[in-house]
């Protein structure tokens, strides 16, 4: 867990336009509309601001991760009464494990961008892991969570939570988490996904078709 990962002052655009309503891939890639996910979603442009997350999530990750290994940022907003029912970011699919995606999702940051007066809800809960005992998590987590139902992040702006979803090269079970339901209020949220290697750079979205086409003709 990260406290002030992003200044909560950060000009993304969270206009209500900007986002479509979010979506899970099927196994055979395909994105499609789930009841398990109730949210919208939006690509965060890329600009100095999106440029300089990306970097601070590379450098704490190390040396040796390029940014070519980066997923395209994704915003996520969650008004009341929305949730994402428990989840793993890491696919068991082969149709999103290509070469041309760069392998599996190595890890993850789940970024709190926003968050309104009075939310409630809304926290990003991991029920097979172990929450800390230290009162001092409370800041943090939400210590009204018993125990034996794992560890709930709060949706504290400019805080992020890091985890690594492969060990081994294979998916971790207990890395599965849920975006809570928000109670009231709303919150927006920031996915910033690692993979195995390197994105093709259509998927990175550093070409258009009309180039990937003139390129392939080439």
């Amino acid at each position: 867990m990260f406290s002030d990962f992003l200044f909560p002052s950060l000009p993304f655009d969270c206009s209500a336009s900007a986002f479509i309503d979010s979506q899970t891939a099927d196994q055979d890639g395909t994105q499609t509309l789930r009841s398990t996910r109730r949210s919208k979603s939006a690509t965060a442009s890329r600009d100095a601001v999106t440029r300089c997350i990306e970097e601070r999530a590379l450098l704490f990750q190390g040396y040796d991760i390029p940014h070519s290994h980066l997923e395209p940022l994704q915003l996520v907003r969650y008004h009341a009464n929305e949730t994402y029912d428990l989840h793993t970011d890491w696919f068991t699919s082969p149709a999103q494990t290509t070469r041309l995606h760069g392998g599996n999702r190595l890890t993850s940051f789940f970024a709190y961008v926003k968050a309104s007066a009075d939310i409630s809800g809304g926290g990003t809960t991991f029920p097979l892991l172990d929450a800390p005992k230290d009162e001092r998590w409370c800041e943090y987590i939400d210590c009204d969570t018993p125990f034996d139902e794992g560890v709930t992040f709060l949706p504290i702006p400019g805080n992020a939570v890091f985890w690594v979803n492969l060990v081994g090269g294979r998916g971790d079970q207990r890395v599965i988490h849920s975006g809570s339901v928000v109670t009231t209020g709303e919150k927006v949220g920031l996915n910033i996904w690692t993979r195995e290697g390197p994105l093709s750079p259509k998927l990175r979205g550093e070409v258009s078709d009309g180039q990937l086409d003139e390129d392939e003709e080439a």
